[in-house]
């Protein structure tokens, strides 16, 4: 049976060539990937895909990388993925990087030393670096993109609900509107940031630099940006807020609280996400929602149709649709 050392020396080239044209085409010519297309058809050659691992081996097993499993966004993102691994007789390795892109380093290296036949990765910083060693498994990224290229992609429809969002809120007569974003260097927060600007634009509004500001995703960071647009002085002083995330959700709301100023009396409030304890506050509170679990289902559809070829599909991008949702904690401006 011919091997991937019998490709590359009929082709001309070295076997990490044929490996990388036979599994992410993008990073060799056409030309090139022609060429070892017609040896490797020519000597019969079955590339060392993950369709034949899932022949070979009595299972499977894939790894998941989120970013914080204390946020119920990314369990519940895990359990859509586990749904579709099941169906498919694959383990799933779950690993929590904490945002830490050493971590999400580390988990990288011991992922691969299990043999792993695919990658789900919601990105920290350091991803766009750390996929550049990694070897060739397929790879498909949630939530938020890296910047690598030649990867799947399984985001939200990040701008599109942010002008949602915004429209809501500039229906209702404010004009004055702060942005509680995350991480400003995620693909996520510059995509709200700029249906933020883009709905701002559209309606002829003010963009004071004042307003947009960032809690890193975290509770603490969203209640210190809060007490600040809180403390501008009454005419730049936001009169609603969008907030980028669940946790930062509860970071605004107790920051509001401590100041005794009542949503939405005083500051009507939308989030991004739609957490399950969103719907019982009082006042229940209107969101921008997303699915995490379809999220996770339609990112492991992908990579397993990737693990049932013997060539890596190539890399999609999809987003999935978000619905703003309407409760109390916007109302017209008084």
């Amino acid at each position: 049976m011919a091997t991937i050392e019998d490709v590359a020396k009929e082709a001309g080239v070295s076997p990490s060539t044929v490996s990388r044209a036979l599994s992410r085409p993008d990073m060799v010519s056409q030309d090139t990937r022609d060429r070892i297309l017609a040896v490797a058809h020519q000597l019969g050659y079955q590339a060392i895909q993950q369709a034949r691992l899932v022949k070979q081996q009595a299972s499977t097993s894939i790894a998941l990388l989120v970013t914080d499993l204390e946020n119920p966004f990314y369990a519940t993102l895990a359990k859509g993925v586990q749904a579709v691994a099941d169906q498919h007789g694959c383990n799933v390795l779950l690993y929590d990087t904490e945002e830490d892109e050493l971590k999400e380093e580390r988990f990288l290296k011991v992922a691969m030393q299990q043999k792993i036949q695919g990658l789900l990765i919601v990105p920290t910083k350091g991803t766009l670096n750390h996929l550049k060693e990694l070897a060739e498994v397929p790879v498909v990224e949630l939530d938020c993109a890296s910047g690598f290229s030649g990867v799947g992609q399984v985001l939200a429809e990040n701008v599109r609900g942010t002008v949602l969002a915004m429209d809501h809120l500039i229906s209702l007569g404010h004009k004055k509107i702060g942005f509680i974003g995350g991480p400003p260097d995620m693909s996520s927060t510059a995509e709200r940031l700029e249906g933020y600007q883009q709905a701002l634009a559209l309606a002829g509004l003010l963009r004071d630099p004042r307003w947009i500001t960032y809690g890193y995703g975290l509770e603490s960071g969203a209640a210190e940006v809060t007490r600040k647009l809180m403390a501008l002085p009454k005419e730049p002083r936001p009169t609603a807020l969008f907030v980028g995330n669940a946790d930062m959700m509860i970071g605004t709301l107790t920051a509001l609280q401590d100041l005794k100023l009542k949503v939405p009396q005083d500051v009507s409030v939308v989030g991004f996400d739609d957490p399950p304890w969103a719907k019982i506050l009082q006042p229940p509170l209107t969101v921008v929602a997303q699915s995490p679990y379809e999220m996770g289902r339609v990112a492991c559809g992908i990579l397993m149709q990737n693990l049932q070829r013997e060539f890596v599909l190539p890399p999609l991008n999809i987003r999935l649709p978000t619905q703003l949702i309407v409760r109390g904690s916007t109302e017209r401006l008084r």
